[in-house]
């Protein structure tokens, strides 16, 4: 596991129980505890802990329920449950791993096996989050990649459109980058393209800006609240910083590659333009900036 901290939510009734608990966990683990399913949902949904360990009979609402509700909030779907409860009825556990328990154990328990299950689930989740991680990353830059872009892209789409604010987008492409890599080598290609990854991400650091890698020679920068002179503001300046490197090739030569960029802004609640188009027009710009010579910032009009 990883020298951080995990967090635990443990919930239960009994004031004993939920006490016996904390004292097994608490020398290892970051414990938030909860008496009954209301309170245990409200904390999941505020700490969001890493696992829960929850009992099932409880006052008002039970153990089962209170699974039930927290499958049904995206912040808590998928934050793994053991039940830990002293229902020790195959058709219990057979319920609580059909409502999306992830594991069963009957009262009395052997605090030493709780431990060692507890561990094993952490130690899933961190290989689920590492493969979900690795799935969104371009292995190259360490950027987000096209399929991380574009599920924010929806989410930062719908939020513009509730929030009514203007969303920016830029399509950024390195010229000649083909041309680049049959002269130099792909190494030395990839070497280009992970310096200019850098400086793009370093160039748009606003909070909430998401930086990817579009394509083989393409970067795409999501931009809140950014208006078309914003874009191209943002744009420009990454040109220059792409404009004004230098890498330098195994055999010690200087070389340079510039950059093209398409952008577009749009408000979605005031516009009929859905999300394709808002992307599809971005690359027409950047398409007229190729056109029109390279090394040059083009906002769709």
């Amino acid at each position: 596991m990883s020298d951080k901290k995990h967090t635990i939510l443990v919930v239960d009734d009994s004031r004993v129980s939920l006490t016996h608990l904390i004292q097994i966990f608490e020398e290892n683990y970051n414990i938030h505890s909860a008496n009954s399913g209301v309170e245990a949902i409200q904390q999941a949904r505020s700490v969001k802990p890493d696992i829960i360990l929850m009992d099932i009979v409880m006052p008002q609402m039970d153990g089962y329920e209170a699974v039930a509700q927290l499958k049904g909030f995206p912040e808590t779907k998928d934050i793994p449950v053991l039940f830990i409860t002293s229902l020790d009825q195959d058709s219990n556990e057979e319920k609580g791993l059909k409502l999306g328990a992830v594991d069963y154990i009957a009262k009395p328990y052997n605090p030493a096996i709780v431990k060692l299950r507890v561990a094993l689930h952490l130690k899933l989740i961190e290989q689920m989050h590492t493969i979900a991680r690795l799935s969104m990353t371009d292995i190259t830059t360490e950027l987000p990649n096209r399929n991380y872009f574009d599920k924010r892209l929806e989410e930062e789409w719908q939020r513009a459109k509730e929030e009514n604010r203007p969303l920016g987008i830029i399509l950024a492409d390195i010229d000649k980058l083909r041309s680049y890599n049959n002269i130099y080598g792909y190494r030395q290609g990839d070497v280009a393209v992970k310096t200019i990854a850098n400086v793009i991400a370093t160039a748009t650091v606003r909070p909430g800006d998401i930086v990817a890698r579009w394509a083989d020679d393409g970067f795409a920068v999501l931009l809140q609240n950014s208006s078309g002179s914003d874009c191209h503001d943002i744009g420009e300046k990454i040109r220059e910083a792409v404009e004004n490197i230098s890498f330098s090739t195994s055999c010690g030569e200087e070389t340079k590659l510039t950059i093209s960029i398409g952008a577009n802004s749009i408000e979605p609640s005031l516009s009929t333009s859905d999300l394709e188009h808002f992307v599809s027009n971005a690359d027409s710009a950047l398409y007229l900036a190729k056109e029109l010579g390279k090394n040059q910032v083009v906002v769709y009009s």
